[in-house]
C-alpha cells in the first residue's frame, strides 16, 4: 500500500494545518487503494492534523475523498490511534491515524502480530520514510554487521490484535535465565528512548542503557494487569547523549514471577530531541520590509546539504535544496533544516512580511457642498525617507514631511489616479503603488452622523427595514439584561418597519449574574438559521472565559452549540468573521488576551472544530474583527486600556491559517478618542467600509457630557495597506455607501509652527502640522510649563473646528488644560476655546463659533494631569496635532 504524506509539522504548534492542506492539493498525489469500509493507515506527529490522502482508489477507478472534519486535540498523545471517517464514491472508508513522537528515528513493535505486520510500524515508516532506522517492525541481532535488534534465547510472540500494538507482545515463559535485550545504533545527537510495557502479572524491576560497556541511567519500572490482562501499558522513558556513532543496549533486570514470567516489552521508541548538527543560519532571520528580500542560507559546516520550505510545512530531504539566493517577493514562512547524511538539525523558521508601499485615495465633500469633489491621499511614512511627493495623473501636486495631503475642488464625476514618491533629501527612495478615486454629485435620501456626539442631523425620510429577511418574514434578535434575567429572544414582521414587530418571544433565560459580553447575530444561509455569539461568563468576575454559540430556527427553538472554552482555551473579546465561501470562523482574545486564537466552525457555525492559527503574540490585542477586500484579509483591534482610548492596529494576509504582517498603527494614537469595536460594508454600487469604535465617555471618572457612543471612521484598502480617518460628520447614502463629510479644508497641514521653549524630544514644533498622529508619530514635548506652540496659517480664514490630539499613556492617561487663540495679525490674540479645566482625553473635536477670520492659532498649554488621581502628569507631555478645518479668505 502506499500513503500519501505532507510532513506539515513546524515549531508553531496547532498553526496552518489548513493552509499546508490545500497546498498539498496542489501536488501531484497518488491514490490510495481502498475498497469499500476498507480501513487506510498514515501517521502523523504529536500536536499535528495528519495529511488525509485527497484520492483512493476503489475497484481500480480514481474516486475523491470527503473526510469529516477534525479536531487538533484528537492528536495530542503519543501511541494513540485515531480513526477518521470518510467518503469515496458514496461508499465509507476510514483512516486510522497513529500520533507518533517527533523526530523517530526507531519505532520497534515488540509485539507485532506476524514478523512484519504492524500498523503503528506501517504508519511510522510512511511518515518518516528513510528516516526511520529499523526496515521492518522487530528482528533478532544476529551478527554485529547488524545495526539493532533483540538479543535473546527461547523468546516467543504471543499473538493478539492486528491493530492495536499494546494487544501482543513478547514474553519468555517459564524461564528466568534469561533478559531481553535490544540493540540500537545511533549517531551523535542527544535521545528519548520510550519503552512500554505490557504486563501479564503484577511485577517492579529496573531497566537501564549500556553504553560503551557502562550501565547508564537506571529507571524502576512498576507493572500491573488490568481486566483484560493486557491494558493499560505502562511507560518508561531514558534520556541519552553520544557524542560519536554508537550501538547502545536497552535491558532489563531478568524476573521471577509466580509463572516465571519476564516483564512483556511491546514497543520501543528511539526520537532524537536535537542534534550534534547545526541549525541554518538566517542571515536577516526574517521581519517587515517594503520591498523583496533575497533569502540567503548559510551553515558552518560546508559539507552540510540545507533544504528549506517555502508553505509553512516542516522540510526534510524531499524538500526544496538550497543552493543559491532566492528572492522572496510575498509574504512567506521560511523553514530550513540541515542534513549531514541522515542526521539533521532542528527546523528553524523566520516570517518575512514583504509589505508593499502603497496609497489610498478616498473621495469627501466639505460641509454644506453636494459635491464630493476632494480626495484625501494617504500613505505609510518611511524610515528611509524624509518627505513625500504626491502626484494627481503624474503631474506634481504637493509636497509633505507626513502621510496624508488633501485635494481640493477637482472635477465632478471623473476618475483621478494618485501616487506617492518617498524622498531621502533629493534621492528618491521609492514610488507607492497608486490607487484611483472617482469624484461624483449624490442624489437622493441621506442620513448625516455627526462623530462629535453620535448624534444624526438628519435621517433619511425613507425607512428601510431591519432584522435578517428569511423567507416572506424579517425576524429580529435580543439578548439583554431586565431587571432579574438574560433574555434571548426573537421577533417577527412582515415589512421590518417600526410599529410592525411582533411580541418579543422568549428564547431562552439565564440568571442575572452571569454575562453577556461583544454579542452578535448572523443569518447562516447553509442552515437558514441564524447564530448568537458572546463572550460568556457563568458567574461573578471574568474567570469562566467561555465562548456562547447557538442557532436559532426562525419560529423555532434555541439550540446551544457550545458554552464552554473553545477547543479548551480561555476566550474573552471575540467576534465571528464568514468567508466569501460560507465558511465561518471565531475570532478569540486568548491567554487572557494575550493572544488572538482563530478557529474554524462547522457548518452551523456554533462548534469550534479546529484552532488554524495563533497570531500576535503576546501583543494584547482586544475586539478583534476581520474584513475581507479584494482577496485579502484585514484584521483591526484595540489595546487593552480599561474604558479609553488606545490606538487602533491592523494587520493584512492572504491567508487566515496563514502568515500576518505585524500590527500596523491606523488611524491616531487614540483612535480619535475611541477604541476600535467592529468593521461594517455600506453600500450597493459602491463599496465602502467604517470602523465603528466606542467613545466610552459616560465610563471616565470625569465623564463626557455626550457619553458613550460610536465613532465611526472611514477605512480604505490597497494591496493590503489600510488607512483609517476621521471626518466630522458621515453621510450613510444607499447606493455611495459612506461619505465622508469634512468640517472645511484643512487650514494648518503643512504650515509652519513656531514654540516658546524647546521640544524635550527630538520632533520640533513642526509636527503638529504635518498630518502625522499615530502613536509612533514624532509629537512636540515641552520641557518646561507653561509654553506656547504658534501655527501661521499662511492666510486668513474662518475656523469652523480644531482638532487637538494629544499623547496617552496606558494605565495613566492624562488630560491637558490649555487655552486655544486665534489672531489676525499675529501680536492681538482672542481665546477661541477655553480648556483650562479639561478633562478630555487623547482627541478632541472643538467646534469654533466665532465668525471672525484668523491667520495666526496659538496653543498654551497650562497643565498635564492625570485624569484618575489628578497629579501632574508632565512626564506623558505630547501634542500630535493641532488641526483647524474652515473656509481660507
Amino acid at each position: 500500500m502506499s500513503f500519501i504524506h505532507i510532513d506539515t509539522k513546524s515549531k508553531y504548534t496547532n498553526k496552518y494545518y489548513l493552509l499546508i492542506l490545500a497546498l498539498s492539493l496542489l501536488l501531484p498525489t497518488f491514490p490510495v487503494l481502498a475498497q469499500s469500509n476498507e480501513t487506510i493507515v498514515i501517521g502523523t506527529e504529536i500536536n499535528q492534523l495528519p495529511a488525509l490522502p485527497e484520492k483512493v482508489k476503489i475497484s481500480s477507478t480514481e474516486v475523491l475523498v470527503t473526510w469529516e472534519k477534525i479536531a487538533p486535540e484528537l492528536f495530542k498523545k503519543t501511541f494513540e490511534k485515531v480513526i477518521v471517517k470518510g467518503k469515496a464514491d458514496k461508499k465509507d472508508i476510514s483512516a486510522t491515524v497513529w500520533v507518533l513522537p517527533e523526530n523517530l528515528v526507531y519505532l520497534i513493535d515488540l509485539g507485532r502480530i506476524s514478523p512484519n505486520k504492524s500498523q503503528i510500524f506501517d504508519a511510522a515508516k510512511s511518515l518518516r520514510k528513510e528516516l526511520l532506522l529499523n526496515e521492518q517492525p522487530d528482528k533478532k541481532y544476529i551478527s554485529e554487521t547488524n545495526k539493532w535488534g533483540y538479543i535473546g534465547q527461547g523468546i516467543y510472540l504471543t499473538q493478539g490484535n492486528e491493530d492495536d500494538w499494546a494487544t501482543s507482545f513478547i514474553t519468555k515463559d517459564k524461564e528466568n535465565k534469561n533478559a531481553l535485550i535490544y540493540k540500537l545504533t545511533l549517531q551523535p545527537g542527544t535521545y528519548k528512548i520510550t519503552v512500554a510495557y505490557v504486563p501479564s502479572i503484577k511485577q517492579s524491576f529496573a531497566s537501564w542503557l549500556r553504553v560503551n560497556n557502562a550501565r547508564i541511567n537506571t529507571q524502576s519500572v512498576a507493572t500491573t494487569v488490568s481486566d483484560d490482562k493486557i491494558h493499560p501499558p505502562v511507560f518508561i522513558s531514558h534520556d541519552l547523549r553520544l557524542i560519536k556513532p554508537t550501538t547502545i543496549t536497552y535491558e532489563t533486570d531478568r524476573l521471577a514471577g509466580q509463572f516465571w514470567e519476564n516483564a512483556s516489552i511491546s514497543l520501543i521508541a528511539v526520537e532524537q530531541t536535537s542534534s550534534s548538527i547545526a541549525a541554518p543560519n538566517y542571515p536577516s532571520a526574517g521581519g517587515n520590509f517594503w520591498d523583496s528580500q533575497k533569502l540567503t542560507l548559510t551553515h558552518k559546516d560546508a559539507n552540510t546539504e540545507i533544504y528549506y520550505t517555502l508553505d509553512g510545512s516542516k522540510p526534510d530531504k524531499n524538500s526544496l535544496k538550497y543552493s543559491a539566493p532566492v528572492k522572496i517577493d510575498k509574504t512567506t514562512r521560511v523553514s530550513a533544516i540541515a542534513y549531514v547524511g541522515n542526521e539533521k538539525s532542528k527546523v528553524v523558521t523566520a516570517d518575512f512580511a514583504i509589505n508593499l508601499w502603497a496609497v489610498t485615495a478616498t473621495s469627501f465633500k466639505l460641509f454644506g457642498k453636494n459635491e464630493v469633489n476632494n480626495v484625501k491621499i494617504n500613505w505609510i511614512q518611511r524610515k528611509d525617507a524624509d518627505k513625500y511627493k504626491i502626484y494627481r495623473d503624474g503631474k506634481l501636486i504637493g509636497e509633505t514631511k507626513g502621510d496624508t495631503y488633501d485635494d481640493y475642488d477637482l472635477a465632478a464625476d471623473k476618475t483621478y489616479s494618485y501616487h506617492v514618491e518617498a524622498y531621502q533629501g533629493e534621492s528618491k527612495m521609492a514610488s507607492a503603488i497608486s490607487q484611483q478615486a472617482t469624484t461624483f454629485s449624490p442624489t437622493g435620501e441621506v442620513s448625516v452622523y455627526d462623530n462629535k456626539n453620535g448624534k444624526y442631523l438628519s435621517e433619511s425620510k425613507i425607512e428601510k427595514p431591519s432584522g435578517f429577511k428569511i423567507g416572506n418574514l424579517y425576524f429580529s434578535y435580543k439578548c439583554e439584561k431586565n431587571d432579574e434575567n438574560w433574555i434571548i429572544s426573537e421577533r417577527f414582521s412582515k415589512t421590518g418597519l417600526k410599529g410592525s414587530w411582533s411580541t418579543p418571544r422568549k428564547l431562552a433565560s439565564y440568571p442575572p449574574n452571569v454575562k453577556f459580553e461583544g454579542i452578535g447575530f448572523q443569518y447562516n444561509k447553509k442552515t437558514n438559521k441564524v447564530v448568537i455569539s458572546a463572550h460568556y461568563e457563568d458567574q461573578d468576575g471574568y474567570t469562566a472565559a467561555k465562548i456562547y454559540l447557538a442557532q436559532v430556527s426562525p419560529k423555532g427553538e434555541l439550540e446551544i452549540g457550545t458554552i464552554d472554552r473553545p477547543l479548551g482555551y480561555d476566550s474573552r473579546d471575540q467576534s465571528l468573521f464568514v468567508d466569501d465561501d460560507g465558511s465561518a470562523y471565531l475570532l478569540s482574545a486568548t491567554r487572557t488576551n494575550n493572544d488572538i486564537n482563530i478557529y474554524r466552525l462547522d457548518e452551523s457555525w456554533t462548534k469550534p472544530v479546529s484552532l488554524i492559527n495563533t497570531i500576535f503574540i503576546g501583543q494584547h490585542r482586544e475586539t478583534p474583527s476581520i474584513i475581507k477586500k479584494d482577496g485579502k484579509y484585514y484584521f483591526f483591534s484595540s489595546k487593552a486600556s480599561g474604558w479609553y482610548p488606545s490606538q487602533a492596529m491592523y494587520a493584512s494576509s492572504i491567508a487566515l491559517d496563514g502568515v500576518w504582517t505585524s500590527l500596523r498603527e491606523i488611524g491616531n494614537s487614540s483612535t480619535f478618542g475611541a477604541q476600535s469595536n467592529s468593521i461594517w460594508k455600506y453600500g450597493t454600487n459602491k463599496q465602502t467600509f467604517g470602523l465603528w469604535s466606542y467613545h466610552w465617555g459616560a465610563q471616565y471618572r470625569h465623564k463626557d457630557p455626550d457619553g458613550n457612543f460610536p465613532r465611526i471612521s472611514d477605512i480604505s484598502f490597497n494591496e493590503g495597506y489600510a488607512s483609517m480617518d476621521y471626518y466630522r460628520y458621515l453621510e450613510f447614502h444607499d447606493e455611495y455607501g459612506i461619505i465622508p463629510v469634512q468640517n472645511g479644508k484643512n487650514l494648518t497641514l503643512n504650515c509652519p509652527a513656531t514654540a516658546t521653549v524647546a521640544s524635550s524630544k527630538e520632533g520640533n514644533a513642526a509636527c503638529i502640522t504635518d498630518g502625522a498622529s499615530l502613536n509612533s508619530s514624532c509629537y512636540f514635548q515641552g520641557g518646561s510649563y507653561p509654553y506656547s506652540l504658534t501655527i501661521d496659517m499662511q492666510k486668513e480664514a474662518k475656523i469652523s473646528e480644531i482638532n487637538l490630539s494629544t499623547k496617552l499613556v496606558n494605565g495613566s492617561e492624562t488630560a491637558y488644560q490649555y487655552t486655544i487663540e486665534g489672531s489676525s495679525d499675529g501680536v492681538n490674540y482672542k481665546v477661541l476655546v477655553d480648556g483650562k479645566d479639561n478633562w478630555q482625553v487623547g482627541f478632541q473635536i472643538l467646534p469654533i463659533e466665532e465668525q471672525a477670520n484668523y491667520r495666526y492659532l496659538r496653543l498654551n498649554v497650562f497643565r498635564i494631569i492625570n485624569v484618575h488621581n489628578n497629579n501632574s502628569a508632565t512626564w506623558a507631555d505630547g501634542v500630535y496635532e493641532l488641526a483647524a478645518y474652515g473656509t481660507p479668505q
